[in-house]
């Protein structure tokens, strides 16, 4: 859409369109300029009201996220709540500064960062605009590059800030939530069994999951601090899997490759569905609903294992008796569904329930070993105050049984698993 408002005339002269949105490298003018010419709604605040102030606060320090978001308050005379959007720019820096990170090593580089914003970046531009599944509106999107041609990414989206919050990953998500999920998933897998074989042939094979922890210095020390953190409980699945905590082989077969040897057909998956990445609408009360808001960041989005992203979420985000009890069903589910969305379209479902349950056990695996390195890396104590130490060690106890539930299914289905796939 082309705004017909002009930049000046929709700000007060006492607002600087030259500065920059709080520390990142974007103008005013940019970000006001992006919203004239691609938010319907803000341009109808324009047309009444002109914008009198714009402030923006970091949202993203100490969430694990790959990028710096700021939430941008665009305040209209006359209009007493602030309009808000997300910017979202991407950089290194944000997750290496964790204090988790006590060592100051580099756990992620800006070559994985360009990468990840670059593919979300395309995912919005050619994928979203024909998914029917829950996401947020782009205003704008520019390409991170590095190098000597060095240029800032950015992601201007609409805010979901009252509309819609994720599960706390201490919290565990319901049966009614995972219903859910798996509903937009197996839309977002039908779509792209329905697209034709070239667009996606080759394109988006690489999963940049797979080689985010094989730094051994920087993330062997994080699955040795769990048998710290509870003695004994992980002594035989660190025997068995330490050998794999930094081995990209066995997360590429364990997350995405598995599907080849099964028969399983190559899908668009989203790659990183775990708490800060699935939004869930909010009840009048404030509280969580059952129904998805939104799936966010797309930055691992890649053409992988069909359940790779329900065993992402099961692993990391379900409690170990909500996700024992009702997994398969969903699965069953979420396979039902796929058939179903299929036949409207006239296509066959040549790959069976039975296929998928044994590409989920696979995937689980995976998860479960980084969820030995996700729960000793948040849960290792740097930076807690005194006040908030009881209540972060409960947490973390709650996230340990998760884990440790997971790890012994994991060691079960690694039986099965051709270890020669793992070298």
């Amino acid at each position: 859409m082309a705004s017909a408002i002009s930049l000046r005339s929709s700000i007060a002269s006492s607002v600087d369109i030259a500065q920059t949105v709080s520390d990142s490298p974007f103008t005013v003018e940019w970000l006001v300029q992006s919203l004239l010419d691609n938010d319907s709604k803000f341009c109808d605040l324009a047309r009444r009201s002109k914008i009198e102030k714009i402030t923006a606060v970091n949202v993203s320090q100490g969430k694990g996220y790959v990028s710096t978001v700021y939430n941008v308050l665009i305040g209209f005379e006359n209009v007493d709540e602030p309009y808000q959007v997300i910017l979202k720019v991407p950089g290194a820096d944000q997750f290496n500064a964790d204090p988790a990170n006590t060592a100051g090593d580099e756990m992620i580089t800006e070559e994985f960062v360009s990468s990840a914003h670059n593919a979300e970046c395309e995912f919005y531009n050619k994928f979203a605009p024909y998914l029917n599944i829950p996401l947020v509106k782009i205003y704008n999107s520019i390409e991170m590059r590095i190098g000597e041609h060095k240029t800032a990414g950015a992601l201007l989206m609409e805010s979901m800030c009252g509309r819609g919050e994720s599960c706390p990953i201490q919290t565990g998500a319901s049966k009614e939530q995972l219903m859910n999920l798996a509903k937009h998933l197996a839309t977002l897998y039908a779509y792209s069994l329905c697209l034709p074989e070239e667009e996606l042939a080759g394109k988006y094979t690489v999963n940049v999951m797979c080689s985010l922890t094989t730094n051994e210095d920087v993330y062997g020390p994080h699955a040795d601090k769990i048998k710290v953190m509870k003695p004994g409980t992980f002594d035989r699945a660190l025997d068995v899997f330490r050998r794999y905590v930094c081995s990209k082989a066995f997360y590429t077969y364990t997350m995405t490759d598995v599907y080849k040897d099964i028969g399983l057909p190559p899908v668009l998956t989203h790659g990183d569905t775990w708490a800060n990445n699935v939004l869930w609408k909010m009840n009048a009360d404030g509280s969580l609903s059952n129904e998805l808001a939104a799936l966010i960041d797309w930055q691992v989005m890649h053409q992988g294992c069909i359940t790779n992203d329900l065993a992402r979420y099961m692993t990391l985000c379900v409690d170990g008796d909500v996700r024992r009890e009702h997994e398969y069903h969903i699965l069953r589910f979420m396979y039902d569904r796929i058939v179903h969305l299929m036949a409207e379209e006239g296509k066959p479902v040549e790959f069976t329930f039975d296929q998928m349950k044994q590409a989920y056990q696979v995937n689980l695996v995976g998860h479960s070993v980084l969820m030995m390195l996700m729960a000793a890396f948040v849960y290792s104590g740097e930076g807690w105050t005194p006040e908030e130490m009881p209540i972060k060690l409960a947490q973390r106890e709650k996230v340990l049984l998760r884990t440790q539930l997971a790890m012994e299914d994991a060691l079960v289905y690694f039986e099965n698993i051709p270890k020669h796939r793992l070298e």
